[in-house]
């Protein structure tokens, strides 16, 4: 390494370890948006409270992933994969066993984008398919031709989706009473 390379590493570094250092708690930032808005600096407390908010939602997001289990009912989960945007939140793993694989997406949102998910929720569980409770939750069997799809709407109003195109309807829907989705529903 040259001394241009090790130069610019040596900065690297040195900006990743002071920007970790100088990040503030979902606490500390939703403190220093009401002392800002206290003050009379508007525009500031609404940044503040922005950077409140994502941390907030950060947490949240990370309680619902810890609750996706490594295993169930001999399927073992692959990568746990995480996007949110917009207040909207989802969470996939698909799981795996021989040969057959079982996809989970758990999509939600934090605030005003619940009630218009639960709307849509709502909608998709009106269609044609078969309607079953599992953990006192209503699931519906959409399954069409080789995709076995089930549905479950959460309490939350979240949803919470397992499909697969190589396992049967009766292993995804042991599978699908096998997970933890009280739990889940719980975390959210």
């Amino acid at each position: 390494m040259n001394k241009t390379q090790l130069s610019t590493l040596f900065l690297v570094v040195l900006f990743m370890a002071q920007y970790s250092f100088a990040q503030d708690t979902p606490s500390e930032s939703c403190q220093a948006a009401a002392k800002l808005a206290a003050d009379g600096d508007i525009d500031g407390a609404i940044e503040e409270a922005s950077w409140c908010l994502e941390a907030l939602r950060q947490i949240k997001q990370e309680q619902s992933s810890a609750v996706f289990p490594d295993e169930v009912n001999g399927f073992t989960g692959g990568q746990l994969d995480s996007n949110s945007a917009m207040g909207m939140q989802v969470i996939s793993r698909e799981y795996t066993k021989n040969g057959e694989t079982i996809s989970v997406t758990l999509t939600g949102g934090t605030g005003n984008s619940m009630g218009g998910l639960a709307a849509i929720a709502q909608m998709g569980m009106m269609g044609g398919g078969k309607k079953i409770r599992v953990q006192r939750r209503t699931v519906v069997d959409n399954s069409d031709g080789d995709e076995v799809s089930f549905m479950a709407s959460l309490d939350s109003g979240a949803m919470l989706t397992f499909e697969s195109y190589d396992a049967d309807n009766a292993t995804v829907l042991e599978f699908v009473k096998a997970y933890p989705i009280a739990e889940l529903d719980e975390a959210q």
